[in-house]
């Protein structure tokens, strides 16, 4: 009798998985818009070395302040500005003949993004960091002020794209495709034109105030959806 409730029980379940798989023809839709980025996002780094936690600390503060000081002159949001990280800590040397202490350095690093609106301004702000100090770039990225209204861009190709091979699938079972009755997307993706890599910048490598060294290019923006339709016999 248990085995017999068991197996009821069994069938009972897979018939409700069964139901729950949604019968029809299931395609997947990619969307690209391909557009030129408005925004650039920079993230520029401060290291300092002293020989006691107190200056290198007092180091580290004042080149930041200045930074501080100088993008506010530019005109800056505050909210465009950001810290990243700070680090402090000390590297103690050892002298060749066992482990005895030779000499104490403590350093310091501390990371800064700054979000420009006009990217025109990308090499007028990186010549005013470096001569306040700033040691380097770890990165550059591109953005879209409008990111929004193209996902919702995209997403409408992804739709298109889905629509158009479930009628191919349908005209080829002869069949028509009906109303979609699942839709779930993937997360979107961007695909930015700059490589990121950590620049170091020297008095020597600053360009004239004529100087362009940043190429935009444009950036693509994806959506993937999968989406289940109804078929109409």
């Amino acid at each position: 009798m248990k085995k017999l409730f068991l197996a009821v029980a069994l069938l009972f379940t897979i018939g409700l998985v069964a139901q729950e798989q949604p019968s029809g023809i299931s395609v997947n839709g990619e969307g690209t818009i391909t557009v030129v980025p408005d925004e650039v996002l920079i993230q520029v780094y401060i290291q300092e070395e002293a020989s006691s936690a107190q200056k290198v600390k007092e180091n580290t503060d004042k080149v930041i302040d200045e930074v501080l000081k100088y993008l506010k002159s530019e005109k800056i949001p505050q909210k465009n500005i950001q810290t990243e990280y700070v680090r402090l800590g000390k590297n103690v040397q050892t002298s060749k003949y066992g482990n005895v202490p030779n000499a104490v350095n403590f350093y310091a690093n501390q990371s800064i993004s700054i979000l420009l609106t006009d990217v025109s301004k990308y090499d007028e702000i990186t010549r005013g960091l470096l001569e306040l100090g700033i040691n380097g770039i770890n990165s550059v990225q591109f953005k879209s002020s409008e990111i929004e209204k193209y996902e919702a861009q995209a997403r409408l190709k992804a739709i298109a794209d889905a629509k158009s091979k479930a009628n191919e699938y349908a005209k080829a079972l002869e069949v028509k495709v009906g109303t979609p009755i699942l839709i779930s997307e993937s997360s979107n993706t961007y695909s930015n034109p700059q490589v990121f890599r950590t620049m170091e910048m020297k008095q020597s490598s600053v360009s004239s105030s004529n100087t362009q060294t940043l190429a935009v290019g444009e950036m693509e923006i994806k959506a993937q959806i999968h989406v289940v339709f109804s078929i109409i016999n």
